[in-house]
């Protein structure tokens, strides 16, 4: 007896408007106009948003930090315009599973190397893109959650309570993200597709949320050597009636 064919039909993706969540949490765009033509292309999949996030987008950073397993797309339309991108793909992998569209003939191995959990032309057939995604999305399935998210980080949050967007950004990086973070990584995550966050805007940032933290006696863990700074998870803050007399 024949069996029917429909029985070894692949299961087809959901429809964006199915209410099932999507393979892809974010993607982020480094030429909006490229990147928002490649996602009607691929609309019928299913796996990625509809909204393509420009690169410094701290509501799209907020959304990966507070998923465990978060898969993050990165698209650039044309390589030439970012010659910095292995070093924003280095930092986006802090935050997410980070899966790179290029144009074919783009040399994969530096974005690898950076922290790319795949390099994928941008020129293949919308069902393949998706199939790898999907795939991408299976082995993440499995592992263990990407970002600290204990008692502690939750109640720092709620104490410090802070509502302008470029304070609870920094706060929320530095708490969930495991390793501190450098200055430099942070000035070009914070900035634009153009140019990373100037030193002195991130340290007057910086400044802005110690004061509030130190209102609850907690701090980063600041070190500072050869020209850099690095800011790691809060600690609380010693007693000045308890600190040793010098």
């Amino acid at each position: 007896m024949s069996i029917p064919q429909a029985l070894y039909a692949p299961e087809p993706f959901p429809s964006v408007d199915s209410g099932i969540p999507a393979a892809v949490d974010a993607v982020f765009s480094m030429q909006r106009d490229g990147t928002a033509a490649l996602l009607r292309d691929m609309r019928s999949q299913g796996v990625m948003p509809t909204f393509p996030h420009p690169w410094g987008s701290t509501s799209a950073y907020l959304s990966l930090l507070r998923r465990p397993q978060p898969l993050a797309i990165l698209d650039v339309p044309d390589i030439s315009l970012v010659p910095d991108l292995p070093q924003r793909v280095h930092v986006l992998s802090r935050l997410s599973t980070v899966v790179v569209l290029v144009p074919d003939d783009t040399d994969s191995v530096s974005l690898l190397r950076a922290g790319a959990a795949n390099v994928l032309s941008r020129r293949a057939s919308p069902k393949e893109l998706a199939s790898r995604i999907a795939a991408e999305r299976r082995w993440l399935a499995v592992l263990s959650p990407l970002h600290s998210s204990d008692d502690d980080n939750e109640c720092l949050k709620l104490t410090l309570n802070v509502k302008h967007a470029s304070q609870k950004i920094l706060l929320e990086l530095i708490q969930a993200v495991r390793r501190p973070w450098c200055c430099h990584d942070l000035c070009l995550l914070l900035g634009d597709a153009q140019r990373p966050l100037s030193r002195r805007a991130l340290q007057a940032r910086m400044t802005r949320l110690t004061h509030r933290m130190a209102e609850c006696d907690t701090s980063f863990t600041v070190t500072k050597q050869w020209g850099r700074t690095t800011f790691g998870r809060a600690v609380e803050q010693q007693p000045a009636a308890s600190r040793p007399v010098p």
